[in-house]
């Protein structure tokens, strides 16, 4: 059965620490494993987190002691739930370090926190939700691994305080059902998990965590990061979250690829517009509307199935049309210059959707519909500008990579007749010494 005790370090980190690893009670270091910083130099890097965010006072760290009974399970396997419960309750933001003693009657765990988080360094409060987390947490993980948990009339009441202390953290705060139902909106309005992603980052939140099995993020509501399934449920887990998405249910299989997809091609009889044009050009716009009143907008539009191969061939020459385009409005006369080119897109790129996330926070905060129409026209710009990126960089990774493999046939081609030539004369002086 594990025992979770806690105590603060407000004093001597590095003595915790050593005492923590020490070989003697480790196995030589064997059972010491750490998270989001090195096993070897866990107080050095701990001490430079707190450096640089100028909080070397006050608590330094906490110390949790994780007791087993006995000896019924293995140092090795106490050590992997030491990390197990490291990685979900601190894993996305503090440095751990796990270290697992055998020198007593019972093997226990010496979990070591860093008190400054190394990504925005804002101190860990271990208040009495987090104690309630932590223990819940490792009750769950002994459970899983077969091993007993406490179960006496103390611990019932101390349990049912605890899930009084997380039902309220939980569900009965207003912030925390804000996020959850923008959880929710933002899983209604996608049908891709990464589409998921930046739906909630449109929102305003930020520093989102994935580590395919938790997912955790920064509230706006908050000033630390909020481990979804944690509060909210396995209902958020990754998983789930992807199968509701995707509209998969846990008791469904998953569907194999439609081999018998069709494909269909549409052909549009019209004029084309320009609709960048027509928003600023008021004789094109005169023009357009003309068309419409003589019923040649809308352009008619004929769709016709076509083949896999035919679709693929079209696929393909598009892709060719888009390459050689590329180069003729890049003037490239270098692969040396489409590959500087494509560094600077994609160096480019991160900048626009930070803007374009800047803009779309400002959008949920404008109060006047007009400052909202402005920044959406804006957003919009932004939008195409990111898409037209997007196409010249791919464009310019299948001519790289198109250049790549000419060359190396050409490479080949002439290391084959390299070695032809030189297999020629070797047999001609043969030859001529038998003469």
């Amino acid at each position: 059965m594990a025992i979770i005790k806690f105590k603060n370090i407000k004093s001597n980190l590095q003595h915790v620490i050593d005492y923590g690893k020490n070989g003697d009670k480790t196995e030589n270091g064997a059972l010491v494993s750490s998270i989001n910083c090195g096993v070897a130099t866990t107080y050095e890097e701990m001490a430079l987190i707190k450096k640089f965010y100028q909080k070397e006072g006050g608590i330094l760290g906490y110390h949790i002691i994780q007791s087993f009974d006995g000896f019924e399970t293995s140092p090795e396997n106490a050590n992997k739930i030491g990390q197990q419960l490291a990685e979900e309750m601190w894993g996305d933001r503090f440095q751990v370090v796990i270290c697992t003693h055998v020198n007593k009657q019972n093997v226990h765990n010496h979990i070591i926190i860093n008190s400054v988080s190394f990504v925005d360094g804002i101190k860990y409060h271990n208040s009495k939700t987090n104690i309630a987390f932590i223990r819940e947490v490792s009750d769950r993980l002994c459970l899983e691994n077969g091993l007993s948990i406490i179960d006496t009339p103390k611990s019932n009441k101390e349990k049912e305080i605890a899930e009084k202390r997380i039902d309220n953290f939980n569900r009965r705060d207003d912030k925390m059902q804000e996020v959850i139902n923008d959880i929710d909106e933002a899983i209604k309005s996608v049908k891709k998990y990464s589409d998921f992603k930046l739906a909630l980052k449109a929102k305003g939140y930020s520093n989102i965590k994935d580590n395919g099995k938790y997912f955790s993020l920064k509230t706006p509501y908050y000033s630390r990061n909020v481990r979804i399934n944690r509060v909210f449920g396995g209902d958020y887990s990754v998983q789930a979250i992807k199968e509701r998405i995707y509209g998969y249910r846990k008791n469904e299989t998953m569907p194999f690829a439609n081999y018998n997809k069709k494909y269909y091609k549409k052909t549009f009889t019209g004029p084309k517009v320009d609709w960048k044009k027509y928003n600023y050009n008021i004789f094109y716009k005169w023009y357009i509307h003309a068309l419409y009143w003589l019923g040649v907008l809308p352009a008619k539009v004929t769709v016709e199935e076509i083949t896999v191969q035919d679709y693929k061939v079209r696929n393909k020459t598009k892709m060719v049309f888009e390459e050689l385009s590329f180069i003729n409005q890049s003037h490239s006369k270098s692969i040396e210059y489409i590959k500087t080119h494509k560094k600077e897109i994609e160096e480019k790129l991160p900048i626009l959707k930070g803007e374009r996330e800047n803009l779309w926070f400002k959008h949920k905060k404008a109060s006047s519909a007009n400052e909202k129409a402005f920044i959406l026209e804006r957003i919009n710009l932004i939008s195409d500008e990111i898409s037209t990126l997007y196409g010249q960089r791919n464009a310019c990774t299948r001519i790289i990579d198109t250049y790549n493999r000419v060359y190396e046939e050409v490479e080949k081609e002439q290391a084959e007749k390299k070695k032809l030539i030189e297999l020629t004369e070797c047999r001609n002086k043969k030859i001529i010494n038998k003469i």
